[in-house]
């Protein structure tokens, strides 16, 4: 058993319990083999060699383990481009991409020169951001983690934007509190899985970092922005977060009882809110 098309049906019957099988044996077997998708089933009888079978094992291996593909490949596309990820950082979601969008308009249309991106992970907010934005601004990327801005920062060098990016290693909104720093507009996708939601999530949610997902209440990043980020965002200034629909009421009324405005929702896929934009009246 070494052709494509035998070891495409061997992988194939050992992911069938997984929800998209098709997909992850396409992919198990074109990014091992550096391979077009496409050439799996325009070569099925193109024999592998050794090592190439053991690879595609080995891969395989790990994702029956539940390991994310994303950390397999060391690889995850977001808005467009690849980025690369690691244990230490969160996996970009689609949903993610709305926060991107927004962030773009709003400094678009407000011509906002300074942001800032608060627990960055990967650097995927962002360098989607600075990678879509001809004017020049000033964007600042902090996390609490060094292995996450070291992540990042991998990722901005290899999308040539390492220049353009400011990386902070601080907590929240510290550094520019310290440093009295003023900014046009905060975007973040928090933690906000609440502990409870997190018993019960798939296996693959527990290989990723906790602290980039979990908060006891879910609410907990929010009530922080509300209650400190009106000394560092100018008047007028934007707050763009991502959130967890089911809280997404609780959320609203966080920031209208600290004298902030809701400025928009946007609504995921499914129709439920997933990004807020919030205004410092």
């Amino acid at each position: 058993m070494n052709t494509i098309n035998e070891i495409y049906i061997d992988i194939y019957n050992k992911l069938k319990n997984f929800t998209s099988a098709r997909i992850e044996t396409e992919l198990i077997i074109s990014k091992t083999l550096n391979l077009d998708k496409i050439k799996i089933y325009v070569y099925p009888e193109k024999k592998l060699n050794e090592k190439e079978l053991k690879l595609i094992y080995k891969n395989l291996n790990l994702r029956l383990n539940r390991i994310p593909l994303e950390y397999i490949f060391c690889e995850k596309e977001f808005f467009g481009f690849n980025f690369y990820v690691d244990k230490n950082v969160l996996i970009p979601r689609q949903e993610t991409e709305f926060l991107v969008e927004e962030a773009i308009k709003l400094i678009s249309c407000y011509k906002l020169k300074k942001i800032a991106d608060i627990g960055t992970g990967c650097g995927n907010i962002a360098i989607s951001i600075i990678k879509n934005i001809q004017t020049k601004i000033k964007i600042y990327a902090t996390d609490i983690s060094k292995e996450a801005i070291n992540v990042a920062k991998k990722n901005a060098t290899m999308h040539n934007v390492l220049n353009k990016i400011e990386f902070v290693l601080t907590d929240k909104l510290k550094y520019f509190l310290d440093n009295s720093i003023i900014l046009d507009m905060i975007v973040s996708n928090p933690p906000y899985v609440t502990e409870e939601e997190y018993k019960n999530l798939q296996p693959e949610i527990y290989y990723e970092p906790k602290i980039a997902l979990v908060s006891p209440t879910g609410l907990e990043f929010y009530s922080y922005f509300a209650k400190h980020s009106k000394k560092v965002l100018k008047e007028n200034g934007f707050l763009v977060l991502e959130l967890n629909p089911n809280l997404y009421k609780e959320i609203c009324n966080i920031f209208k009882e600290n004298k902030f405005c809701i400025y928009k929702t946007i609504y995921d896929y499914q129709n439920l809110p997933r990004v807020i934009v919030v205004k410092n009246n």
